[in-house]
């Protein structure tokens, strides 16, 4: 299994993973055309896809999927009640919902839906299985609930949004309620609780963290990487940590 992260920040998401024969694409919150153009750097074409996964509906994870739906027939799978409200963006898309908690078979994949905790339409995180190797996606979530932690236990690898610092989040001049929003319980991680949730979830078998969803505005990758470093430093397992970054891809990386 390999993943390659085409752009993450809180202004795009996209990214790609492969087994075998399957390449599923996971949210499509930047161009069409740029997601053509890093499918084709990872040695793929739009119909080379097997499925899109997406995740939720706020624009930096869906704004290319209306036009990406009408050049593929890759099914988009999505929870059930995003799915009614996807129907309208992107009404060529072929539209498969997915329950929480009940796994699906995709090509070479079989992929386990997660509830995260954000102020969206029914939000998902993935599991993503194949040839014995396990892949966490978990972006937009302001908590990390004891089913999800359950879930995440054994993972080769985990995505996972580490999306602000709090002193420059407070510093940001950003509006007290939107602050407050982001810090919530339906908003997102910060660097402290990713590396907290890391360290929960930290085994032997553990390969790498890639950190994702940083703000622009709030976060940096020097200040995110550090704080994760530290906490990967004091692991036996040592997995290797990337950064995923918006104008920047992160190549193919074997799990």
């Amino acid at each position: 299994m390999k993943i390659s992260v085409l752009a993450s920040s809180s202004r795009g998401n996209a990214s790609v993973i492969s087994a075998g024969e399957t390449a599923i694409l996971v949210d499509a919150g930047i161009s069409a055309r740029r997601i053509k153009l890093g499918l084709e750097a990872c040695g793929l074409a739009p119909g080379d896809l097997t499925g899109i996964c997406i995740t939720h509906e706020h624009t930096d994870h869906i704004s290319g999927l209306a036009v990406l739906s009408g050049k593929v027939t890759a099914p988009v799978y999505c929870s059930r009640y995003l799915r009614d409200d996807l129907r309208f963006l992107a009404p060529k898309a072929d539209f498969t919902y997915v329950e929480p908690g009940v796994k699906v078979q995709i090509g070479d994949f079989t992929v386990l839906p997660v509830s995260v905790s954000h102020d969206a339409i029914d939000p998902l995180g993935y599991i993503f299985e194949a040839q014995g190797v396990r892949l966490g996606y978990i972006t937009d979530t302001g908590d990390i609930a004891p089913k999800m932690l359950s879930a995440l236990r054994g993972l080769n690898a985990i995505y996972l949004e580490s999306n602000y610092d709090p002193e420059m989040l407070q510093n940001s001049g950003r509006p007290l309620d939107l602050i407050g929003r982001i810090e919530g319980q339906w908003g997102h991680l910060s660097n402290a609780q990713a590396c907290e949730l890391v360290s929960q979830i930290a085994h032997p078998d553990l390969r790498h963290v890639i950190l994702a969803h940083l703000s622009p505005e709030c976060n940096t990758p020097a200040c995110a990487g550090k704080a994760m470093q530290e906490v990967l430093n004091k692991l036996e397992c040592a997995p290797k940590l990337h950064i995923a970054k918006q104008a920047e891809q992160l190549a193919w990386i074997e799990v």
